[in-house]
């Protein structure tokens, strides 16, 4: 068991499909797995499960034969991911104890023996990952379902010693775009049980990174954008992880939990409805002379509903001088996790992709939480290939709009009202103005901040003005 993680689907009020995919070490005896356990408030139902794919997910140059074959098999050093399903109703038996009984925060778990065996960072146990959804909350908001993020990029299980690592889960939560918040959590052995890592190492400092001037330090101030990074970085609004491995025979489990957020429809509070764990294994090796690609460029942008936004991203890759004589061609990708958008290799015959990224939004397209993607740098070094992913958040923006009155008085004076449309949910008299007065010659009249109904504004007699705000 080299890891785990645990989504589901809504198909339905009260009804969902669990997904649950298990990374194994190929290296590793065969995966039998039969069922998951759920838990709330002490009880407890095995769910059995079918076993839907398995496939090779080890990072692998272009040509060259999957490690992991035949399936299933003890074979050489990789990683598989098996993926089993299983239909949970909860209004119906048995599930709908749950509901019968007021049961709120359910557990979908998968537990094996054994974690492992290369681990160096913790103590060898079983393994056991879970995730959470909140049936009450969610039925307290407007959308009676909730489906889990979906985490699009496979865990990268080998990485490179003394080579800048960057890593992205690619949580994307396009179908319900609730609010995420990113987390590092504890590797666990049973329900509530966690598993006190070896000391100096911490949830938040699960490695040890490039901390100089003192060889073997693990907390110093992570410095993600150093040449090459130092410390251990996570980034809570996008879930990067970034740092630079320097323990060449380390071996260890980091887990990521992502929280999700949706308001109440009668109170507007923001309620937790789930939680998703991923348990990944990461195993440092000493690998060939390379520079892994980074991806450059700002990762956090803003747009206004209804506008478009564009924005390039690009891939380096250095030459590993003087023991590197031919230099790496790298692919750029994305996970599609903005509907809507495109991704365009500019030109797809250079050695280090750029890619133009664009979106055209549309009004209704603003909400607390950013929407997000990954965009994914391979290299062809063999015989094993870099990988940097990173992820990308844009927070739309609510568009102020209003609609307008205007009166024509007696003695040239002109009444101008402006109602605002609600796209801020926030009464009518918080609201504040700018305008813009100018006649037909272009010329502008002083700006008015925090105009308000008893202003006024005297016009010469007979002209022409053009209100804009």
């Amino acid at each position: 068991m080299m890891g785990s993680d645990i989504e589901y689907v809504c198909l339905g009020p009260g009804k969902y499909k669990v997904i649950t995919k298990i990374y194994r070490q190929c290296k590793g005896i065969p995966l039998y797995f039969s069922a998951i356990q759920m838990y709330c408030d002490g009880q407890s139902f095995n769910v059995n499960v079918t076993r839907t794919s398995i496939r090779d997910i080890t990072p692998t140059c272009s040509g060259t034969t999957n490690p992991c074959n035949p399936q299933n098999t003890t074979s050489s050093e990789g990683v598989e991911e098996h993926t089993f399903e299983a239909i949970i109703d909860f209004n119906t038996s048995p599930y709908n104890a749950f509901k019968n009984n007021n049961c709120c925060q359910v557990y979908f778990a998968s537990t094996q023996c054994c974690r492992d065996e290369l681990i160096t960072t913790q103590p060898y146990e079983n393994f056991y990952t879970e995730s959470m959804l909140d049936i009450c909350n969610v039925a307290k908001t407007t959308n009676k379902c909730n489906n889990s993020p979906q985490l699009t990029t496979p865990p990268v299980s080998y990485i490179c010693c003394n080579q800048p690592f960057t890593f992205n889960n690619g949580v994307s939560d396009r179908v319900d775009g609730d609010s995420l918040g990113y987390e590092l959590g504890n590797p666990m052995k049973g329900l509530g049980q966690n598993i006190n890592k070896n000391s100096p190492f911490t949830a938040q400092i699960p490695m040890t990174p490039y901390c100089p001037p003192n060889p073997g330090t693990v907390n110093c101030k992570p410095l993600p954008n150093a040449k090459p990074p130092r410390g251990f970085y996570f980034d809570k609004e996008t879930g990067d992880i970034v740092f630079t491995p320097t323990n060449c025979d380390e071996a260890g489990p980091v887990v990521i939990e992502i929280k999700e957020y949706r308001k109440d429809s009668a109170t507007k509070k923001w309620l937790l409805i789930g939680i998703t764990r991923r348990d990944m294994m990461m195993i440092v090796k000493q690998c060939a002379d390379n520079n892994p690609p980074q991806i450059t460029g700002i990762n956090k942008h803003t747009v206004c509903e209804g506008n478009k936004i564009c924005f390039q991203i690009d891939s380096k890759d250095e030459m590993f001088s003087p023991n590197q004589t031919v230099a790496d061609t790298v692919d750029l990708s994305w996970n599609g996790g903005i509907l809507g958008a495109t991704f365009r290799i500019i030109d797809p015959t250079a050695r280090e992709k750029s890619a133009e990224f664009c979106w055209q939004t549309k009004i209704g397209d603003a909400r607390p939480a950013p929407y997000t993607f990954a965009a994914i740098a391979k290299d062809d070094a063999c015989p094993r290939p870099a990988v940097t992913v990173k992820g990308f958040n844009i927070t739309v923006k609510y568009k102020a709009r209003s609609t307008r009155k205007y009166d024509i008085l007696d003695c040239g004076k002109l009444k101008f009202q402006a109602f605002p449309v609600d796209t801020f949910n926030m009464p009518a008299s918080s609201y504040k103005y700018q305008f813009t007065i100018r006649d037909s010659t272009n010329s502008g009249l002083p700006l008015y901040n925090g105009f308000k109904q008893k202003d006024s504004i005297k016009f010469k007699r007979g002209g022409k003005y053009l209100i804009t705000h």
